[in-house]
């Protein structure tokens, strides 16, 4: 028999532990589900016990609500596939021993966040090329130093998050380059800065500490290309259009050109989804208490447009509100006020954010037809090109004749990438382009973990 439950949330990052907390304290029975060992995401992401290192007090004090209302935690465990079963969903779960293959719950928080939007260039499969998100976790988590001689490109103050983290461990910071322009319209947007103290904080300081050291943001500029035989060896950077262009020795060069929500699940539960570049790409459509078009489905976090830690907690603190109201329980209203309140003012800051640090599209002129689009599949730019000349003129037939997208990251890492390629070669606009429907399982798992029996 499956474990039936009133409430299972996918992600226990900041979306996902807002809504854990708020649903408990609301008296739904609820279960949380992480792939991680110990909850936290990426942001509040906890460092191996034997470093010592304490939470940053935000993330202590959700871990300690957690802690006080008992709520039931699979760690470790990946939540491979969203069915309809009996007007509730079934999800397919693997993980330890202890967890049961697979649950019904008669609601569901997705909340599973957001990963890194790659961005290739000739030479972006090289050891030593990764992604800004990876190398913080390198340096905060693990004590790790990702290379020598760093090259920071992307865009918005993730980049100088790593800039800072990097001086402070004693790294020769090569470059930091920023895609986008110097963002003097910024002080149009001052008003929404208000109570945002402690991320413009972290800015200045990045921003002090790279001055100090001589080594500030270069605007407008980006890596065009990296070389090297069995690693990097040097880097080419320049302007977006290729001029202006030097080369100069790196062994490692670290990209952040903003994140892409994880839908993937979402998707394939058969949520309603369209397209928003400033949100990150494709994104479910929600109501007013982020329920998805499928009933009993809601999204909350990054995972449903980019928006940063302090949306996705009010986010998740709505969306167990929605919940609540969809089991038919009594909400206190002045709740529901609170936190749309401060749901309004994180998701203005977030907006300012995507405004004034956009993704630089303009980066799919820079490659070669020799740049691999899809690393899993080794498929490259000219293969992509020469089934669109040929009549491939949608996403689906696009995956089926290259097989790109159909690897082992089931199109995470050049999804986005192919669908640009295919608009800017037929001329049809991305909010026009339909994704393939992932299947499951959306996460690689061995074949066993398919395997539902289980003794009653």
């Amino acid at each position: 028999m499956s474990k039936v439950t009133e409430l299972a949330i996918v992600g226990a990052g900041p979306a996902g532990m807002a809504a854990a907390i708020e649903a408990q304290q609301m008296g739904i029975e609820t279960l949380l589900i992480d792939s991680a060992s110990a909850p936290g995401g990426q942001v509040y992401r906890q460092t191996p016990p034997e470093f010592g290192d304490s939470p940053q007090p935000a993330a202590r004090k959700m871990f300690d609500q957690l802690t006080h209302v008992n709520i039931p935690i699979y760690r470790d465990t990946i939540v491979w596939g969203i069915f309809p079963e009996d007007n509730k969903h079934l999800l397919g779960l693997y993980g330890p021993d202890e967890v049961p293959r697979r649950i019904l719950a008669k609601t569901v928080i997705l909340a599973p966040g957001a990963y890194e939007r790659p961005t290739p260039f000739p030479g972006w499969t090289l050891p030593g090329v990764m992604t800004v998100g990876a190398a913080l976790i390198l340096v905060k988590h693990q004590h790790i130093l990702p290379g020598r001689r760093i090259l920071i490109s992307g865009t918005g103050p993730l980049s100088w998050l790593l800039a800072l983290k990097l001086i402070e461990a004693g790294v020769e910071m090569v470059k930091v380059l920023d895609a986008n322009p110097f963002p003097w319209q910024g002080w149009r947007y001052l008003p929404r800065f208000w109570g945002q103290g402690e991320r413009l904080k972290e800015g200045l300081d990045a921003i002090l500490a790279m001055w100090r050291t001589g080594q500030m943001v270069r605007w407008g500029q980006m890596v065009l290309s990296a070389q090297g035989k069995d690693q990097v060896e040097s880097a080419t950077f320049g302007r977006m259009d290729g001029s202006n262009s030097q080369t100069i020795p790196v062994d490692t060069i670290c990209l952040g050109y903003g994140f892409v929500p994880a839908v993937q699940l979402s998707r394939q539960a058969g949520c309603e989804h369209f397209y928003d570049e400033t949100s990150g790409g494709w994104i479910p459509v929600r109501d007013g208490w982020l329920g998805s078009t499928v009933p009993g489905i809601f999204t909350a976090g990054d995972g449903a447009g980019i928006g940063g830690k302090d949306t996705a907690l009010c986010e998740g603190q709505l969306a167990a509100l929605g919940v609540a109201r969809f089991l038919g329980k009594n909400i206190p209203p002045k709740r529901v006020a609170l936190v749309q309140r401060n749901l309004q003012r994180q998701k203005q800051f977030a907006e300012v954010l995507n405004t004034l640090f956009p993704f630089p599209i303009q980066t799919l002129d820079l490659l070669s037809d020799q740049t691999y689009i899809c690393r899993c599949e080794g498929v490259r730019l000219a293969d992509i090109r020469k089934m669109i000349s040929e009549g491939a003129t949608t996403l689906g037939i696009l995956r089926k004749l290259t097989r790109a997208g159909m690897g082992r990251c089931q199109g995470r890492f050049c999804g986005h990438t192919l669908a640009a390629i295919l608009s800017q070669e037929t001329g049809q606009p991305l909010d026009q382009l339909t994704l393939p429907t992932p299947r499951p399982p959306v996460m690689p798992i061995p074949l066993h973990g398919l395997d539902d029996h289980e003794e009653d």
